[in-house]
């Protein structure tokens, strides 16, 4: 569970992940173990990208998103230096990843168990 946790510990200082959301990834981890826990993870996290991604193209932003967010990369790696994204201006369009976990464990269970 500590790994998970100093995994993830940079993207809550970089303002990306909220601390409660890498304590529940903590506690899948430490559960299920690191395979079938990162697996909860990785399904977690391809249900919140769907629906980021529904959600930018419903508003019609996707692409300016993905060239914003592109540009970002670049910059960072050029200055070597990574900052907080500049993306998260919209407090109404921020998504919850604790509900997305929970569909991943979801899935997970009626899938491989």
């Amino acid at each position: 569970m500590t790994g998970t946790c100093a995994v993830f510990y940079i993207f809550f200082l970089y303002r990306m992940l909220g601390a409660g959301d890498i304590k529940l990834m903590a506690l899948c981890v430490g559960i299920l173990g690191i395979t079938d826990g990162s697996f909860v993870l990785f399904l977690g996290f391809l249900c919140a990208s769907a629906e980021a991604l529904w959600r930018l193209g419903k508003r019609g932003i996707l692409w300016s998103r993905l060239s914003g967010l592109a540009a970002f990369v670049i910059q960072s790696g050029r200055d070597r230096k990574i900052r907080e994204y500049p993306g998260r201006t919209d407090p109404c369009g921020s998504l919850r990843l604790g509900p997305h976990l929970f569909l991943g464990y979801c899935a997970f269970l009626l899938l491989f168990r």
